[in-house]
């Protein structure tokens, strides 16, 4: 048979007394604070990673656009100086800019991974 002591130990592990309700609300609400601030800590940092890698992609991708720009400026004023034969400097400007888009084309297929460079296209 159960004594008077053991029921009551029973009835207040069952049933928190109402003296202690706001203790356990305070640390309902405490532990409630810490796993937002943790989700909050891990979401920043993914955001802060996932916008690093994007300015990353985006200063190599600016610099090869102006780079293959140059290249394409470079040939076209070769073809211009070829057409008008002024002077030999349209093979030097020819040569520039050949290097300049063959340049542009092997550091965009290494630097950018291949998941992001199938739909961008650098040089047709």
């Amino acid at each position: 048979m159960k004594s008077k002591s053991d029921e009551s130990d029973i009835r207040v592990i069952s049933s928190p007394r109402e003296d202690e309700l706001p203790e356990l609300a305070v640390r309902i609400l405490s532990d409630f604070a810490r796993i937002v601030a943790a989700e909050a800590r891990l979401l920043e940092s993914n955001i802060v990673g996932a916008a690093q890698s994007l300015l990353d992609r985006v200063y190599v991708t600016s610099t090869l656009i102006v780079l293959a720009a140059a290249g394409v400026l470079a040939l076209l004023g070769s073809v211009i100086l070829l057409l008008h034969q002024w002077l030999p400097w349209w093979q030097v400007l020819g040569l520039v800019g050949v290097a300049a888009v063959v340049t542009a084309e092997v550091l965009r297929r290494t630097l950018i991974p291949v998941s992001s460079h199938t739909s961008v296209s650098l040089v047709p």
